[in-house]
């Protein structure tokens, strides 16, 4: 493995780690790279087609989080 293909899978580990452990909301290209890198991660989203993105990450999606933010906007 030379120099570049390193920096390259080592790029396109840290963009999969990123978007699974990070982003609540992925949109269907970031989707379909998470489950092209692992499989196993497809059963961790969730279609929902919100403003916020195309899939729901289950992962770092915490009802508690979504209730607060729900209740911020109606407060104002």
């Amino acid at each position: 493995m030379t120099e570049l293909e390193r920096y390259e899978a080592l790029q396109e580990y840290n963009r999969f780690e990123k978007l699974v452990n990070t982003e609540e909301y992925v949109t269907e290209d970031e989707f379909n790279f998470i489950v092209a890198y692992d499989k196993t991660e497809k059963d961790n989203f969730s279609l929902v087609n919100s403003q916020y993105g195309h899939y729901l990450n289950l992962n770092v999606y915490s009802e508690h989080d979504h209730e607060k933010r729900a209740n911020e906007m109606e407060i104002g």
